[in-house]
């Protein structure tokens, strides 16, 4: 009586809309069940109730259940069950397992179970949600291996498409995330992050933000020798790696990280990420800030050898046996990652795209906070490796677009969207 406004009005259009899809849905599957059983032979035993999720919501259906004699056996079916494709115990279409894995990558699992059931009408538990997740990561694992081992293992030849870039940056980086195997047990997380240039965002913006040219990711819960080769396939496969005419690696200096820029694979140009010298110095001659800014002044002008020497002859002169153990750990560091001190100034000559020529790793920093901290690290977050692995394989997957909608695809061609759940 008291009249319409458009909020009601999009409220009762959505759900007529979606009430006439329901009903389509169920016409369609009473027709052809109706075509199927003309074609199949069997003793009618009743129809029996079936129950599936969709993004419609839960649609309930009778289906027939027909007996079969073949070869002296007895056997039992439900021809709509096969016409369709449904498995036994299927519980949800595709398109909903897939919405759910998108939603898990952002939130947490209950927090996604709120959004679906929000999205879809119907009450969705995350117990199903985080089983799902589990086996779809578990399945994009098995992908990576199956490439890995052929290239590795196998000897077979993977190329990829596209032409040489002038240069290929690779910045790696590690973090640790709370493990459920007790307190203070923690999981460490390894990501790569590659691209061919930075260019600017913006040329009227006030403040310069650089956006990465052709982006790829890799992380994974792994050894360092399998992650590097994964990592060396991901580059491969995104940008060319092999034929890239330099190729740069920048890390905290870390062994593992200088081991992968020195592999037979990758044997990259390796710069260590001054940020983490400068940071030691400061840590190690805290009370001595002429000699800091000495050491700081060698660093950038080039004169690493200097700043190694004049360390040393710290140590040297030092009487304190605590203050010389951390004078010694400075010199020790600094002489692991010597060759890689000025590894992007050694290209300056050879490439075009200066802007790329860094001495820190400040896109990993961002990519660690974004793609690792944001999901798992949250207040109370604790994982397994199995668990936590093949959440973060999904959770790097949908930064590519094109990549995430070819899995599902390959999914749905394979028949995974009628498999058992």
């Amino acid at each position: 009586d008291d009249g319409w406004d458009v909020n009601m009005l999009e409220e009762a259009c959505w759900k007529a809309a979606r009430d006439a899809a329901k009903g389509l849905f169920l016409q369609a599957l009473k027709q052809e069940e109706k075509e199927v059983l003309a074609r199949v032979e069997g003793e009618k035993k009743g129809e029996v109730r079936r129950y599936l999720t969709t993004r419609l919501g839960l649609m309930t259906f009778y289906r027939q259940k027909l007996k079969q004699q073949e070869n002296g056996k007895t056997r039992y079916l439900y021809p709509l069950d096969r016409a369709i494709r449904l498995e036994p115990r299927q519980e949800t279409t595709l398109w909903v397992k897939e919405r759910a894995c998108e939603l898990a990558t952002r939130y947490t699992y209950r927090e996604t179970a709120s959004l679906l059931s929000t999205e879809i009408g119907e009450e969705v538990s995350h117990y199903p949600i985080h089983r799902w997740v589990q086996k779809k990561g578990k399945v994009l694992r098995e992908e990576e291996d199956r490439k890995w081992q052929a290239t590795f293992e196998y000897g077979e030849a993977f190329g990829g498409e596209g032409e040489p870039k002038e240069i290929v940056v690779t910045e790696l980086d590690a973090t640790m995330i709370h493990s459920q195997e007790g307190k203070g047990k923690n999981i460490a997380v390894k990501l790569g992050v590659m691209y061919s240039g930075k260019e600017l965002e913006s040329e009227t913006a006030k403040n310069k933000r650089y956006r990465l040219k052709e982006k790829a990711l890799y992380g994974g819960i792994e050894e360092a020798q399998e992650f590097g080769e994964k990592l060396y396939l991901k580059g491969e496969e995104k940008l060319v790696l092999s034929k890239a005419q330099n190729v740069l690696l920048i890390g905290d200096g870390d062994q593992w990280i200088s081991a992968i820029a020195q592999g037979p694979y990758f044997m990259a140009t390796y710069q260590i990420d001054w940020w983490h010298i400068l940071v030691k110095i400061h840590q190690t001659f805290s009370d001595q800030p002429h000699l800091v800014a000495e050491l700081v002044d060698y660093l950038y002008s080039g004169r690493g050898k200097e700043m190694l020497d004049t360390i040393k002859l710290t140590r040297l002169l030092c009487g304190d046996n605590e203050r010389k153990k951390k004078i010694t750990a400075l010199a020790s560091y600094i002489e692991n990652n010597f060759d890689g001190l000025y590894g992007s100034r050694s290209l300056k000559d050879r490439v075009e795209a200066k802007r790329v020529l860094v001495s820190s790793s400040g896109a990993m920093e961002k990519n660690i906070d974004v793609v690792i901290g944001r999901r798992f690290k949250k207040q109370g977050m604790s994982w397994t490796k199995e668990g936590a692995n093949n959440l973060l394989k999904l959770r790097i997957l949908r930064y590519n677009k094109n990549d995430w909608e070819e899995f599902w695809e390959r999914q749905k061609l394979a028949g995974a969207s009628f498999s058992p759940n």
